[in-house]
């Protein structure tokens, strides 16, 4: 197609889409690219191979060429500048005026409703140039020039006059006149457009100075003085309370003038002469009333009528010895609601009561009817929950038999039938013909149970002289005595201060706490003597023992007993060395019961990783917890295992010697605080290198597993191997030797 064709198709079908959009199209333009054409379209072969070249990009320079003649042909945006000074204000306002709709594309100027003018004022000269764009987007460059502003030097201060009106609802405006403008420095007064006046209104007369300054920073000190202001009597307001039945108070305001309805929160009467209000609380605070004139009185309120406290409560116990409970009565001084359904209410509401069959300390919440709330704290310490306490005596009679007597400090239930109670319920009794070592249970009456040993270990010997004959007799028991007899068959001289003669003076009496063997002579009345050697062999020096766990599961205690084992030392629990739970070690019931049963001597001890003071108080407690639950004698210590664990990823392994002594300190103080003697179990490595062990004053539980330890302090038991082996038990079994009499 031949190109000036082209370009004139090109230029009609503009026209048309301008046409049909309203928009004017500029006719130089197409003539200047007609004639464009006829001198550029006298081609050369080599140039009709360029335009080949290019054809596809003119293509896209067309389609832009058409944006760019619709924008471009838009009505012809001219804007005029003006310039007006004020000689007063010594400022310029420079307005930018437009004949084509502008686009507010400028902050710090202010263009008209119209959008045809830009207005600024300028309190400086300056020359810059801005944007101004209209609503096609067309931009167009301006220089703003502002040449007028005067350099002044003033220094005069501005003339200030004062101007005062009084105002009909008894206020007064002043006004402060400047003969120039003035900087706005003043928040609370209001400044004129024109900067030439202050304005303020006052409630209140006042007399004070204050700084007015003009444009060029100069001051001037005024005076305001406002004394038109009338002083007006206030209102009366009387305050009336009314108590409730639903312990509320209604407060009443009367007032001697009509009131302005200013308090939401409270009511206003029709006749405008009273506010009320009803409270659910005690208030005391102050709140202004108002009069339809304006005028305001301040009114204190004090809400102090309302019941907001719990009620006042006393407690009664009264303890009941034939069933062994305590009744325990609630007093109140008010009516309290009934909210606790294990206590009864009395029919006037003024008190609980409940009976309790088993000691308790707790606190419990009391309320009245209108919600108030004491806290009580319930303390149950008078039921008897305590085993009997039981001291043993033993007689050697003259046939070879031992009677035991068990006393009790309270009545026993007949519940060992080869024993004999006494008729006062007091004192069992049994005749024992062998020598026999074990433990039974004494009940009292309430149901409480004490365990009680029982040893008889007897041995006797004759010496005589001619037809003088004295036998001694030996009676070891469980009160770690040996009762010795000097039983003679002529009647004895009483010659020996140490020893009781009996009354028929057939014998002599002696008890032993601790071994002994020395020669007596012994004389009869007529003259007759005899040398008799008195041998206590019964206490042993050292003690064999072991120490048990759910690890060796079921034991035959009556066979370990028999087989030498004299005490043993049981796991009462342990806490995991992970997470920190505390655990009762799954055979101790078992093991303390049936170890109890079979004689044995026990002791306990609690694997710890506490790893804080509070957490190794826990660790007693929880021991003493589980002791309490069985009323058994415990000769041995209660004693703390402190060691590492197999791994060395136990929770307490990297505590530092300090902290770790300060918490066998605290579970040895809680368990001696409790009655009990106390322990530390560690083998020596960390006695001496994890411990303070020098700053501990407790007995020390050694484990070292050799034939001779050297560990260098004192310790009352020694823990020789881990691989022991006794009847009665399955598998191996920690072996102990004991050094203390316990």
């Amino acid at each position: 197609m031949d190109n000036k064709l082209l370009v004139k198709i090109i230029a009609i079908s503009i026209v048309i889409i301008m046409l049909f959009s309203n928009i004017s199209l500029a006719v130089e333009a197409i003539v200047e690219n007609e004639s464009d054409e006829n001198n550029t379209y006298q081609e050369t072969n080599a140039q009709k191979k360029e335009k080949e070249n290019n054809e596809e990009n003119n293509r896209a320079k067309n389609n832009k060429n058409e944006e760019k003649i619709t924008t471009e042909n838009k009505e012809e945006n001219k804007i005029e500048v003006k310039y007006e000074y004020n000689e007063k204000t010594n400022q310029v306002t420079a307005t930018m005026i437009s004949t084509v709709p502008l686009k507010d594309t400028k902050p710090s100027w202010t263009l008209s409703e119209d959008k045809l003018t830009y207005t600024k004022t300028f309190g400086a000269n300056d020359d810059y140039t801005t944007d101004v764009e209209d609503i096609y987007g067309n931009r167009t460059t301006i220089r703003i020039t502002i040449t007028q502003i005067k350099q002044i030097e003033d220094k005069t201060p501005p003339v200030i006059t004062m101007e005062y009106i009084k105002n009909t609802n008894n206020t007064v405006t002043a006004i402060m006149h400047s003969n120039e403008p003035l900087k706005d420095t003043k928040p609370s007064w209001t400044l004129s457009t024109d900067k030439l006046s202050y304005t303020k209104i006052f409630g209140a007369n006042e007399n004070y100075t204050t700084n007015v300054e003009d444009m060029y920073g100069n001051v001037t000190t005024v005076r305001i003085v406002i004394d038109q202001i009338k002083n007006i009597v206030p209102f009366v307001i009387t305050t009336e309370y009314k108590k409730n039945d639903n312990n509320t108070v209604t407060v009443i305001m009367h007032s001697d003038v009509q009131l302005k309805h200013t308090k939401p929160s409270w009511t206003l009467s029709e006749d405008k002469l009273t506010y009320t209000k009803t409270f659910g609380a005690n208030e005391n605070y102050t709140t202004d009333v108002q009069d339809i004139y304006g005028n305001i009185v301040t009114v204190k309120i004090e809400i102090t009528q309302i019941d907001d406290k719990g009620p006042v409560i006393q407690l009664q116990y009264v303890y009941d010895s034939v069933s062994n409970t305590v009744e325990v009565t609630m007093k109140s001084n008010e009516e309290i609601k009934d909210t606790k359904p294990s206590w009864t209410l009395s029919e006037d509401k003024l008190s609980y009561t409940k009976t309790f069959g088993a000691n308790d300390i707790y606190t419990t919440d009391v309320e009245d009817i209108f919600g108030n709330i004491t806290t009580v704290k319930i303390e149950i310490t008078q039921i008897d929950d305590k085993g009997p306490v039981i001291t043993l005596e033993y007689i050697y009679n003259a046939d070879g038999t031992t009677t035991v007597i068990m006393h009790s400090n309270e009545e026993l239930a007949q519940t060992k039938p080869s024993w004999t109670l006494s008729e006062d319920k007091l004192t069992y009794t049994k005749t024992f013909g062998v020598d026999d070592e074990y433990a039974t249970d004494v009940e009292d009456i309430f149901g409480n149970v004490t365990w009680v040993k029982i040893r008889i270990t007897t041995k006797s010997y004759q010496y005589s002289n001619s037809d003088f004959v004295v036998t001694v007799k030996y009676l070891y028991d469980s009160n770690d005595k040996v009762t010795v007899k000097l039983i003679s068959n002529h009647p004895l001289k009483d010659t020996k201060s140490s020893w009781t003669l009996s009354e028929d003076k057939m014998v002599y009496t002696r008890v032993f706490p601790n071994n002994d063997i020395y020669t007596t002579g012994v004389e009869d009345i007529y003259g007759n003597k005899l040398t008799v050697t008195i041998i206590i062999d019964f206490f042993k020096d050292t003690h064999k023992g072991i120490d048990v766990s759910e690890y060796q599961k079921f034991i035959d205690w009556r066979t370990v007993k028999n087989s030498g084992i004299d005490f043993a030392i049981i796991r009462a629990g342990y806490r995991g060395y992970g997470n920190g739970r505390i655990v009762e070690d799954r055979f101790f019931a078992n093991n303390i019961q049936e170890a109890t049963k079979a004689g044995m001597d026990i002791g306990f001890y609690f694997y710890s990783q506490a790893i804080s003071v509070q957490e190794a108080v826990q660790e007693a407690q929880f021991t003493l917890q589980l002791l309490s639950k069985y009323n058994v004698p415990i000769k041995y210590p209660i004693a703390i295992d402190t060691e590492r664990t197999p791994y060395g990823t136990g929770r307490a392994d990297g505590l530092s010697k300090e902290l770790r002594t300060e918490i066998v300190r605290a579970f040895c103080n809680e368990i001696q605080r409790a009655g009990y003697k106390t322990m530390i179990y560690a083998n020596k490595n960390w006695l001496l290198n994890d411990l303070n062990i020098t700053d501990l004053n407790y007995d020390v539980w050694l484990a070292h597993y050799t034939n001779k330890t050297d560990y260098p302090y004192p310790y009352s038991i020694w823990q020789y191997s881990s691989t022991g082996s006794v009847n009665g038990v399955v598998g191996n079994v920690d072996m102990n030797i004991g050094y203390k009499k316990y």
